[in-house]
């Protein structure tokens, strides 16, 4: 298949798997909510909270992992591929059973109802919905690990439309279940159901596609999984980094301003964050295009596809920029039925910040996708810590554009740094050695 269809084929993925999430998301709340009712869809809400965070018990190998197969099999190292696949199967096989035990069995001795306020829901309940929950994402560990047996012979879309249709029958399990009568317990083990049938779905194509990989212990290495270890340690601080700049303006924002404050400023972010939809769509599009052209260390051809991005995303910001200078006014008094306006400079500095957001993440897209992103990840932790704190005087002095520019300012800084470092000649500098030294440990 050409690099283009290729392309193309991972577009269209793309964009079903953000209908899929959206329609998800938009319609699981009002079918909840009138199938069980406000009190008991909080209970659900409240005991998923917490398993959630072991999506990233894998302290993000799967991710390194999937890299590092496309390369290998760009390469013409299948073996390599095999071991890094297996060396991180034993990996989860360890750490989900032990993660499990230390979140679902001390879980048992609380009394889950008082503590999260569960009103009254029973309290042995709680405890099997939580530890089914807590099941259901442990189990979901596995299936990004297939997904790069799927990626590594360069099909970024079928893994795409996999992971999609998982997440949108989930969904549809859920509300099934609830809306035929049934509670939270039936809810929980849909969910896991739905998990457990799409893992064996996804396993048995992926054995189809790629015969060559498969479960198991005979090429795991420990050796590999200390080379996986710091790439995978610095790419679980991405997600923690933007939790940082996501979440710490709104407290700062409740804490010197005041709740309708803060209801702006989140809001306004919202509507304004939805250009990143397309970046998105476009940088994810790109990843595998990235690490094969790496893996047969092909320059020309990573300039090439450097440029094309840059352009791509180029023309997406532009669009986003007139498109929410035009809509911005009826788009907020739709979202929000009125209740909130858009308030000037503080939107300007907010799509301003969204802008440059969209452009680093542009930026940040093949350095990620040829796991060489350790030093930019740590730049951009650190900026964000700095930015937070320069929130507060700068909240102080400009109220609601104040906080918004101490996060314009976390981009503007970690952008030149990111530049830097994403030049094709630096990032595929000495990378055929380094590779050639992987596969031979």
């Amino acid at each position: 298949m050409s690099a283009r269809k290729r392309f193309a084929r991972s577009i269209v993925a793309q964009v079903y798997a953000q209908a899929s999430t959206i329609l998800v998301q938009l319609a699981l709340v009002p079918i909840l909510i009138k199938a069980w009712g406000t009190t008991l869809y909080g209970t659900w809400l409240l005991l998923s909270a917490v398993p959630f965070y072991l999506t990233f018990s894998d302290f993000g190998f799967t991710f390194i992992a999937k890299n590092e197969m496309v390369m290998a099999v760009a390469a013409g190292n299948k073996r390599a591929a095999v071991r890094t696949f297996q060396s991180v199967f034993v990996m989860l096989s360890a750490a989900i059973p032990l993660a499990f035990l230390l979140i679902a069995g001390p879980a048992t001795l609380l009394d889950l109802s008082s503590l999260l306020s569960l009103r009254g829901y029973p309290n042995a309940k709680a405890h099997v919905v939580f530890a089914l929950l807590v099941a259901n994402v442990a189990l979901y560990q596995y299936f990004p690990l297939i997904c790069g047996g799927i990626r590594a012979e360069n099909r970024p879309a079928t893994e795409a439309t996999w992971a999609a249709t998982s997440r949108l029958c989930e969904g549809l399990a859920i509300a099934a279940v609830a809306l035929s009568g049934g509670d939270l317990i039936a809810a929980a083990m849909a969910a896991m159901v739905n998990r457990i049938v799409f893992l064996i779905g996804s396993y048995a194509w992926m054995r189809r596609l790629s015969p060559w990989v498969a479960f198991g212990w005979s090429e795991a290495r420990m050796s590999e999984i200390r080379r996986l270890f710091h790439p995978a340690l610095a790419y679980m601080f991405m997600p923690v980094a933007q939790a940082l700049l996501i979440q710490g303006p709104v407290l700062i924002v409740g804490h010197m301003l005041d709740p309708a404050a803060v209801v702006i400023f989140s809001t306004s972010r919202t509507l304004a964050r939805l250009g990143t939809a397309a970046t998105n769509m476009l940088n994810n599009s790109f990843v595998t295009e990235y690490a094969a052209l790496a893996g047969k260390d092909d320059l020309p051809g990573f300039r090439k596809l450097f440029r094309g991005q840059v352009m791509a995303s180029l023309g997406a910001m532009a669009a986003y920029v007139v498109g929410i200078m035009v809509l911005d006014v009826p788009l907020m008094r739709l979202f929000t039925h009125g209740k909130v306006s858009i308030i000037e400079p503080f939107f300007a500095v907010v799509v301003a910040s969204v802008v440059a957001e969209m452009l680093w993440a542009t930026l940040f897209t093949p350095i990620s996708a040829v796991n060489r992103h350790r030093s930019v990840t740590y730049w951009y932790l650190g900026f964000c810590v700095c930015g937070v704190a320069a929130i507060y005087p700068a909240a102080q002095h400009f109220a609601l554009a104040g906080a918004a520019a101490g996060v314009l300012a976390v981009y503007l800084a970690i952008i030149p740094v990111t530049a830097l470092v994403s030049r094709p000649t630096r990032l595929l500098a000495g990378h055929a050695a380094r590779m050639h030294s992987a596969f031979r440990a």
